[in-house]
């Protein structure tokens, strides 16, 4: 029976230990503070083994203090940024009055413990604390990186989070000079820049994204840096739009890392989605919190490119219960779909858009039947959420727009360039 245990064991010891080896990295993470460990926290969530260099927690800037208080105008907190929120407060869901009254009197070792909860969870991510990188090399395929403990690391992918950028300025002299990327504030967010966000958060009161191409505009051959960050004054109020910047660069990183491809064959919609599956804010609505019931499907709404005109200030509302004209829609369906052009022919009125009008139009573009309206009465409150009863000649609302569209509309998953056009 030994002699039987012990051939097993030899059998299965190889296969053991081949399962506990870590996978080589595909991506380095060169500091950055929180918003580094967004980015690798990020990163390693997407699948892509990621080495983080950092300072000892204690050591962070941002952390220094033991409390503080962050102070917004507007609650658009989300993602990572949140869920380190709610671990802080010990919940297990999100609320954003929790998190405001988190924010109020921020905690830096209750945050220093949720980091460390999170990094045991995360096989993906080995982090260095206090390494510092000595050496760079670039490759055919790899950047090869010596840090101060000797230890070399090869990955396709790199992150530059460095005070001074020195990774970007050493091999990409020609962008050395270039203005420095930018968040682009809310109220001169452009239709066509609002499908390609990636982050939100608030700059000194006030509402700002990051697109693509923000994160483009100081990337080099697969390496990103943070460039946009360098903008922003070092003060708390500013941590959450770190930490959503930080996520926003992971994930394009992880990208290029994961799929082998280039930052200029991105899909844009593919990259979104990605952080809409990690929780990432992705509309800038100020009216509309991270706990609406509809935020999943407000926030594919947005990025479609609807309701981009009520902007108050330097904030966008998105004003749920408001009626839905026609030419509210009329615009952008007829951009994605060649069979709304037809129904706008023969149902177009300068009018509200009631229950009965939005159901014909998705029956005629979808191509489906009755068995749309028969599903709708039978959810409307329990999977739909809906107020009210059902009634045909109702107004639909903003809200429930949002809901249908992103049930039977395919306007989220039409592919789009960096630029926000819609692909042809």
């Amino acid at each position: 029976m030994k002699f039987r245990l012990s051939v097993l064991l030899l059998l299965f010891l190889p296969m053991l230990l081949s399962a506990q080896k870590k996978q080589k990295p595909l991506l380095l993470v060169n500091g950055g503070g929180m918003a580094g460990y967004s980015a690798a926290l990020q990163a390693a969530y997407s699948n892509v083994p990621t080495v983080l260099l950092i300072e000892n927690l204690d050591d962070l800037e941002e952390l220094k203090q033991a409390r503080q208080q962050i102070s917004n105008k507007y609650q658009l907190d989300g993602g990572l940024w949140m869920s380190l929120l709610m671990d802080m407060a010990l919940s297990k869901t999100s609320s954003d009055s929790l998190a405001k009254v988190v924010k109020s009197d921020f905690n830096s070792q209750l945050a220093k413990n949720a980091l460390e909860k999170l990094e045991v969870k995360l096989p993906n991510l080995t982090i260095y604390t206090g390494e510092k990188l000595i050496k760079c090399v670039k490759g055919k395929r790899n950047w090869t990186v010596t840090l101060s403990n000797r230890v070399k690391v090869s990955v396709p992918v790199l992150i530059d989070g460095s005070a001074d950028a020195v990774l970007i300025q050493e091999f990409s002299p020609e962008k050395r000079n270039l203005p420095q990327s930018d968040f682009i504030a809310v109220k001169d967010l452009t239709l066509a820049q609002s499908r390609t966000v990636l982050a939100v958060g608030e700059r000194n009161q006030e509402p700002v994204v990051a697109t693509l191409e923000t994160i483009l505009a100081s990337e080099k051959d697969k390496l990103f840096d943070l460039a946009a960050l360098r903008q922003l004054d070092n003060n708390p109020n500013e941590l959450p739009l770190r930490m959503a910047f930080g996520q926003a660069v992971g994930a394009t990183a992880a990208y290029c890392a994961f799929f082998k491809a280039k930052a200029a064959d991105i899909d844009l919609r593919k990259l979104q989605a990605e952080l809409l599956a990690y929780k990432a804010r992705l509309n800038p609505y100020v009216d509309i919190a991270y706990t609406d019931p509809h935020f999943g499907s407000i926030q594919k709404f947005f990025l479609t490119g609807f309701f981009m005109d009520d902007k108050e200030g330097d904030a966008l509302y998105f004003h749920p219960d408001a009626p839905v004209k026609f030419d509210d829609i009329k615009p952008v369906l007829n951009d994605v779909y060649t069979r709304s052009q037809l129904w706008f022919l023969d149902n177009y009125r300068n009018d509200d858009l009631t229950w009965k009008d939005l159901l014909s139009l998705i029956k005629f573009v979808s191509l489906k039947g009755d068995e749309v309206e028969q599903a709708l009465r039978a959810d409307w409150k329990t999977k739909r959420k809906f107020a009210g009863d059902f009634d045909l000649d109702a107004k639909i609302t903003r809200r429930q727009l949002a809901v249908m569209a992103d049930l039977y509309s395919a306007s989220f998953a039409k592919a789009i360039l960096p630029t926000g056009q819609f692909k042809k």
